[in-house]
C-alpha cells in the first residue's frame, strides 16, 4: 500500500484584502511534501499577493491586510507562527532579489540569511558543488554576486533555502528568466537537493508550457480566482 505523503500546505477558502480591495478569493488547494506546484497567471492575476501571504509579506507592503479562510503550513496555523519562525519555514523570493543580490558578496548574503554562525567556506564546498556553485564562487565568501549569472543566483537562493531547512520554497516568476537549457539544469538540482529533502516547491510563472513537465499540481489564476486546479495533463487537454 502506497504511504500517504504529509501535507506541507493546506489552503481552504482563502481570501485576501489590502486596504479593503480584494487581492484574491476563495483559493483552495493542498500541496504535499516533495511536490511542485506550478502557479500560472498573467500580471495582476493575484498570484504574487497569494504567494506573499504564505510568508506574511503583504503586511510589509500594504497599510491594511485582512484574510478570510484557513491556511495550515507544516500542519500548523499559518497565522499562529511568529514571523521569524515563519520566515524559516517559508523561503520566498521574487525578481526583486536579483537587484538586491548585486550589492552583496556571497558571505554577506549567508550572514544575512542565517546569522553569524555559518561554517568556514571549505565546510560547504561539497554541498556547493551539489548546487553547481563551487566553481563560480572563485574567491569563496568574498565573491561578488554581481559577477554571477542568473542561473547561479537562483542556485544560491536554492542553497539558502536548503541551509535554512525551509519546508516551503516559493519562486515568484524567477525561473521565467532562464532559457530551456538552464531550466533543465536547475530542475535537476531542485529534484535532487530540494524535493528529496521533504520540502515542497511553488513556482509562479507567466509562461506555463515550459514548466508543465515538472509540475505535480497545476493552478491557473485570473482576476484573483482559480480558473483551473489539477494535474498538468488535465490542463493541457482542457485547453
Amino acid at each position: 500500500m502506497k504511504s500517504q505523503k504529509k501535507k506541507i500546505l493546506e489552503v481552504e477558502n482563502f481570501t485576501g484584502f489590502a486596504n479593503k480591495v480584494k487581492l484574491f478569493e476563495n483559493v483552495t488547494f493542498d500541496l504535499e511534501e516533495s511536490n511542485t506546484l506550478v502557479l500560472y497567471g498573467p500580471r495582476g492575476s493575484g498570484k504574487s499577493a497569494l504567494l506573499r501571504s504564505f510568508a506574511r509579506l503583504n503586511e510589509e507592503i500594504f497599510d491594511e491586510i485582512k484574510y478570510d479562510g484557513k491556511v495550515f503550513l507544516d500542519q500548523g496555523d499559518l497565522f499562529e507562527y511568529d514571523i521569524k519562525q515563519l520566515r524559516n519555514l517559508v523561503f520566498y523570493s521574487d525578481t526583486n532579489f536579483f537587484e538586491a543580490l548585486d550589492y552583496l558578496t556571497f558571505g554577506e548574503l549567508i550572514e544575512l540569511a542565517i546569522g553569524n554562525e555559518f561554517l568556514p567556506f571549505e565546510e560547504y564546498s561539497s554541498l556547493l558543488d551539489d548546487f553547481g556553485l563551487l566553481k563560480s564562487l572563485d574567491v569563496g565568501y568574498k565573491t561578488k554576486l554581481s559577477n554571477l549569472y542568473v542561473l547561479e543566483k537562483i542556485s544560491i537562493l536554492l542553497f539558502l533555502s536548503y541551509l535554512k531547512d525551509s519546508k516551503l520554497v516559493i519562486f515568484d516568476c524567477i525561473l521565467d528568466h532562464l532559457d530551456d537549457d538552464h531550466l533543465q539544469k536547475l530542475s535537476l538540482i531542485i529534484k535532487k537537493k530540494i524535493l528529496s529533502e521533504e520540502k515542497s516547491l511553488i513556482l509562479a510563472t507567466r509562461f506555463f508550457k515550459r514548466f508543465l513537465p515538472i509540475a505535480d499540481l497545476f493552478i491557473s489564476m485570473k482576476n484573483g480566482k482559480i480558473e483551473f486546479r489539477g494535474e498538468p495533463e488535465e490542463f493541457t487537454i482542457a485547453r
